[in-house]
């Protein structure tokens, strides 16, 4: 169990890195790519990728494929077509470090959810681990500068960001309800296509009444990193670490998302490493250690 545990842990880091290069790419991008589009072009071509190996696959499991349509459903509304939606849509009004500190509350969600939904408690260590990561997260993002943390100012853009760490936060716990006769490269690419389909009557609104995808090399490669790497990848790994972990421990690995994206900051636009990113990285690494290292009290984790 500890070796899987280990192989849990890298698969959600992987993921978190892959996650934190999305949210910091969709706001490099946000004024040459449209939301909607970016996210549906996103899982159509990531279910399309997908369709060439699993076919077989999709065959032979349609029938529980037809079976678990209720949860395959609002797996897919959850994690792939609202979260996503969500964070593009957010990243057009508001900054990336805001939307780093928001989506950050997803942890603090989870147990909450899991609570909710399944009756799930937390123990005292596991809620500690939460809380250091948690503080690790906002001593990153605000430079222990109590001037940036005055300045975030809520606006549309908080609160698209504010429901996508929702909408996240509901699929890693409705992650545990998955159709257990569905193998998960089937499980992956009909996510992918049910995504796809409800965003897609809202991609052709945005084609008609707001402006359309670009046909650009630089599109075309976003598009490509996004649907590869940053869906494919890192939703099986992160699919795998929560059915190892659980999605209270394992859904604590979103805290790496915006250490990620500062750490990205440093090694390509030249910031300098300073004392605060390491105390702040120290914190999230702590907490997560602390919060992976017990299962809660009541209703183990995996």
């Amino acid at each position: 169990m500890r070796g899987a545990s280990i192989k849990a842990s890298l698969l959600l880091v992987f993921c978190a890195f892959c996650w934190g290069t999305n949210v910091t790419l969709g706001r490099a991008v946000h004024v040459e790519i449209p939301p909607v589009g970016l996210s549906f072009w996103r899982w159509f071509v990531a279910a399309l990728l997908l369709l060439t190996f699993t076919w077989k696959g999709v065959v032979r499991e349609w029938p529980a494929i037809c079976a678990g349509w209720r949860e395959l459903l609002l797996l897919a509304l959850s994690g792939m077509a609202a979260f996503h939606t969500s964070l593009y849509l957010a990243v057009n009004y508001t900054t990336a470090i805001n939307a780093a500190m928001i989506l950050s509350v997803s942890p603090v969600m989870v147990p909450l959810l899991s609570w909710w939904l399944q009756g799930e408690g937390l123990s005292p260590r596991f809620a500690f681990g939460l809380g250091l990561s948690l503080f690790g997260v906002g001593v990153v993002i605000t430079r222990l500068d109590p001037a940036i943390l005055g300045g975030l100012g809520f606006n549309l853009g908080d609160i698209l960001m504010l429901a996508a760490a929702f909408f996240w936060s509901l699929y890693t716990v409705l992650l545990r309800r998955r159709p257990g006769a569905i193998s998960a490269p089937v499980f992956l690419t009909t996510l992918t296509f049910i995504a796809s389909a409800v965003i897609l009557p809202f991609y052709v609104i945005e084609t008609l009444a707001v402006r359309p995808m670009p046909l650009t090399v630089g599109a075309f490669a976003v598009v490509a990193y996004v649907s590869l790497v940053a869906s494919v990848l890192a939703f099986f790994a992160f699919n795998r670490g929560i059915q190892i972990l659980g999605p209270n421990r394992g859904g604590l690995f979103i805290h790496l998302v915006p250490v990620f994206a500062a750490l990205l900051g440093i090694v390509f636009l030249g910031e300098t490493l300073e004392i605060f990113h390491l105390i702040g990285i120290l914190c999230v690494a702590t907490g997560i250690l602390l919060a992976t290292g017990e299962r809660p009290r009541l209703g183990s984790d995996g």
